[in-house]
């Protein structure tokens, strides 16, 4: 399990995740068949640059697609991929289409009839060639069928700065937005009229007064880092194994440039 947050600022992006891998499977038992936690590493590379990209690529969701662990699939899929030089008009939805189609082939190939404990989640953001503003895009297996765009421009043109969170969020949800789903479904079910429910909280009449616009970049890494521990706290203090844990990575992009601000000591891939 997972927490991943992407903080988009005027200066740059910023992706930051945990590390706790959990992996699982099916073992008999005297009552047949069962799905149980199998076991839970501390090192996984949930954030990840894409070759010599401004681009970055979070993951949550399965940890593993069979034998092989997603970073190990992105690392096979860059392995032979273009470098920016020869790619000089690249942009970050091509990347992520490739990425995509190449993680779709092999998911679809393992979870023909996929269920709901086989949700991969794939997120691809950075800078195309030329550009200075930050794109994002995430994808959810197997529900999905085109990327969501993130913090996509506003109607009146003006950049829209913010941060979004995917993987186990009720705890960074209800922190931020002052709710989170089963808390709202247990508000309809004492008797709150849905449709008043469902309003509050698309108006976000809960929320924190969150600044993003005029964020400094640094102010934007220490943000994405809070909000991963957030999540981490929560896990580890409530009852049920830790399904959040281990070391913070963040990775910070701007044009032209991706950077570690923070990382585990030991990683794969640089």
């Amino acid at each position: 399990m997972t927490i991943c947050v992407g903080v988009r600022v005027a200066e740059g992006l910023v992706l930051a995740a945990d590390s706790a891998v959990s992996l699982q499977g099916v073992v008999d038992s005297p009552q047949g068949p069962q799905q149980v936690l199998l076991q839970t590493f501390s090192y996984g590379n949930k954030v990840t640059r894409v070759k010599d990209y401004p681009i970055g690529v979070m993951t949550w969701g399965l940890a593993s697609i069979e034998a092989r662990s997603i970073q190990s699939l992105i690392m096979e899929f860059e392995y032979s991929y273009k470098s920016t030089e020869d790619n000089l008009g690249y942009s970050v939805r091509t990347v992520a289409d490739d990425l995509l189609s190449f993680i779709r082939d092999r998911y679809e190939a393992a979870y023909p009839t996929p269920t709901d404990d086989q949700g991969l989640g794939l997120y691809v953001g950075g800078f195309s060639a030329g550009e200075f503003f930050s794109s994002q895009y995430a994808y959810q297996f197997p529900s999905d069928t085109d990327w969501t765009v993130m913090h996509a421009d506003r109607e009146d043109g003006n950049k829209d700065f913010g941060a979004s969170w995917w993987g186990l969020t009720d705890p960074l949800t209800r922190l931020i937005r002052g709710f989170s789903g089963p808390s709202l479904d247990e508000l309809v079910r004492r008797g709150a009229d849905q449709t008043i429910v469902r309003q509050w909280a698309e108006d976000g009449a809960s929320g924190l007064p969150l600044v993003f616009d005029g964020m400094p970049l640094q102010d934007a890494v220490d943000f994405a880092e809070f909000a991963v521990q957030v999540t981490i706290g929560s896990f580890r203090f409530a009852s049920g194994p830790p399904l959040c844990g281990g070391d913070v990575d963040i990775a910070v992009i701007r044009p032209g440039t991706f950077q570690w601000a923070q990382r585990k000591q030991w990683a794969i891939k640089d």
